[in-house]
């Protein structure tokens, strides 16, 4: 009977994290098809991203409810406990990642015309270092790996940098070119928008060094 217990335990555990993978995977895509529809200046694909957030929503409240089911049944201690409170904290983190994803591909909308490379450039290396962060997160998440939950932690300084320097590049152009401020405040827009997803997998990646050790990880800096 325990062992039936124990491996019905483990099943819903998986399953929560299952998904997890899921819902990041579709956090993924969507940030894909944002870009693409930015480099593109594809209305017809920007309109789907902000129609598939719904989808990620869906998912968060899926994990929430099956997590409180599993709270209110199992009565986890310990590791599984923050493993499954974690779950409904990443879910929520994954959630606001496809909002701010949405938001991206409204404002490609707005834009009157194709960016210029530089500003573009940097859109997209913003949006592949979150790519490159989110993926590490869910693998660092499902080996609950603490050594690569840091690095991805570390790398959103990379993000910010990229955020900073085209602020700067955009805030000039808009002094000598006017006509150009309605495209560069979207831009500035979209910028704020990755460097928030960098933000919120930074979050993702302090819960998962919470599961292991049980502290909190800007804590153990200031120590």
């Amino acid at each position: 009977m325990q062992e039936h217990i124990v491996k019905s335990f483990d099943k819903e555990i998986k399953s929560l994290r299952d998904k997890i993978t899921l819902m990041a995977k579709s956090c993924e895509d969507q940030i894909n098809g944002a870009t693409q529809a930015f480099v593109h200046m594809d209305a017809e694909l920007a309109q789907n991203i902000i129609k598939g957030d719904s989808h990620i929503n869906r998912f968060q409240r899926e994990i929430e409810d099956n997590a409180v089911r599993f709270l209110a049944k199992r009565h986890p201690l310990a590791v599984d406990l923050r493993q499954i409170l974690s779950a409904m904290k990443i879910a929520s983190e994954l959630e606001r990642i496809g909002d701010y994803t949405a938001n991206i591909a409204k404002r490609i909308a707005n834009l009157s015309e194709k960016p210029l490379s530089d500003a573009s450039d940097l859109i997209m290396k913003m949006a592949q270092t979150c790519k490159i962060m989110l993926h590490d997160a869910i693998d660092a998440f499902l080996s609950l790996n603490i050594k690569q939950a840091v690095a991805v932690w570390q790398k959103d300084d990379e993000i910010d940098g990229y955020f900073s320097e085209m602020m700067t590049m955009l805030q000039e152009q808009m002094q000598y070119e006017t006509t150009a401020i309605n495209d560069c405040t979207q831009l500035i827009f979209m910028g704020r928008c990755f460097e928030r997803i960098g933000d919120h997998i930074t979050n993702i990646a302090e819960n998962i060094y919470y599961v292991v050790t049980g502290q909190n990880y800007i804590d153990q800096l200031e120590e």
